[in-house]
Parts: C-alpha cells; structure tokens; sequence
C-alpha cells in the first residue's frame, strides 16, 4: 500500500519538472523576414528640369530584379553657405518612398520629389521589394543645386 502514493508522488514530481523550464511567455510564431540583396550601385545625381534625378546600376542578384516595387530615397540638406565638413557625420533628415517602375535591365533611375531648395542635398538608395524587405544602402552621393 505504502508503494502506491511514493509511485503518485514520483509521477507528479515527473510532470512538474517536466513543465517547468516550459514555462514563461511564448511569442507568436512567425515567418522569418524575406531579405531583398540588391543594391544601388554607382549612384549618380543630376539637378534636371527643376528636379533631383538619380541614377545607377543595380547589383546583387539579378533574379530579385523582377521583384523590385520601388525605393526609398534618404536625404539630407544643408545650405550653400555652411556645408557640413568632409568626414564628417550627415544624419539624413527623412526619406521619399518612391513605388513605380525605377529598374529597366540593370539600370535605376527615378526623380525624387520634393528637392527644390538650392543648397547641398545628400541622397542614399535603398530598393524596395514585393514583401516590403528593403536592401542595403547604396554609397551616399552629394548634389550641388545653385539655380
């Protein structure tokens, strides 16, 4: 009889370390986040009819390329008169997200909105993918606009 509840006790104290390190908040399960390789390279900006135009060749997958939706150009500004100093760092102010067709082949190109002001304007790219993914920066360029 006594064989009974050592044999209860044993299976309960069993469960209870069994459950125990499975305790704690769980997070939903998800999918992992696509990641989208392409790259602007050889960034190029021209000051044309009264708007910033930038343009390059895109690399790092040419399977991806067709997956392309947009991209998101990062700016910054500065005045004519006080440019920032070389090496120094340039915190981009914000970003224009750009959603038509910016890739032909392995060219880009796209006219970004809202560059009016003269001054000194930096830009860095980054593509935009079909699931949202967005690839990695490209080199940031510098544009000159007096007129």
């Amino acid at each position: 009889m006594s064989r009974i509840p050592i044999l209860f006790l044993a299976v309960f104290a069993a469960a209870l370390m069994a459950l125990l390190p499975a305790c704690g908040k769980k997070g939903p399960p998800f999918l992992p986040e696509k990641k989208l390789l392409l790259r602007v390279d050889q960034v190029e900006g021209k000051w044309r009819d009264g708007r910033a135009f930038l343009e390059g060749y895109v690399g790092g997958g040419e399977e991806q390329i067709s997956g392309v939706t947009g991209c998101r150009v990062y700016h910054a500004w500065y005045p004519a008169d006080n440019p920032p100093c070389e090496g120094c760092p340039i915190e981009m102010s914000g970003f224009k997200e750009i959603n038509e067709k910016i890739i032909s082949g392995d060219r880009f190109s796209c006219d970004v909105p809202g560059v009016e002001k003269k001054g000194i304007w930096f830009f860095e790219v980054r593509l935009i993918g079909r699931s949202g993914a967005v690839g990695p920066p490209s080199d940031r360029i510098k544009l000159k606009i007096e007129n």
